[in-house]
């Protein structure tokens, strides 16, 4: 079914012409999104072809777009390294998170579950080092601590 649905959408925006304009590309990745749960790096080489662009324009694309999810993973992780946070602890919780979740280039965890990244700067300089985690901001987060969060959450899933 997912499949059908995906070469259905395709086949719709191939036939617009390519290559297609960037918001037109937008479009069918939050389509495929849609019917997928994620824009997969096989289906980003297929959504390429079908709009006419590299396919390093789309995974460029799926990175800028903070909607656009490149895996189905269920949690997200941000360290800030900004200029206060990073010499203050930020650089350790980083290190920190990344022994824990081994998360590979594109910042999914080997298990699938997390995506990791890091931001220059959260805008909350004042409680360094900050990490947001599912959309909750932890600020003077000490190390261990956004292990075990991440732990936690872990468990929950099992």
């Amino acid at each position: 079914m997912e499949r059908r649905e995906l070469g259905e959408i395709l086949d719709q925006y191939r036939r617009e012409g390519e290559p297609l304009p960037q918001e037109e590309l937008v479009a069918m990745l939050r389509e495929i999104q849609d019917a997928l749960g994620c824009i997969p790096q096989g289906v980003r080489a297929e959504a390429a072809r079908a709009a006419g662009v590299k396919e390093t324009t789309v995974d460029a694309i799926v990175k800028l777009y903070p909607s656009l999810k490149a895996a189905a993973y269920r949690h997200q992780i941000t360290v800030c390294q900004g200029r206060n946070c990073g010499p203050k602890g930020g650089n350790s919780v980083w290190r920190e998170v990344c022994d824990l979740l081994q998360p590979d280039r594109d910042g999914i965890s080997a298990d699938g579950q997390f995506l990791v990244r890091t931001v220059a700067c959260m805008k909350r300089c004042r409680t360094a080092p900050n990490v947001e985690i599912d959309g909750v901001v932890y600020p003077a987060v000490q190390a261990g601590e956004a292990k075990r969060r991440i732990e936690e959450l872990m468990e929950k899933e099992v």
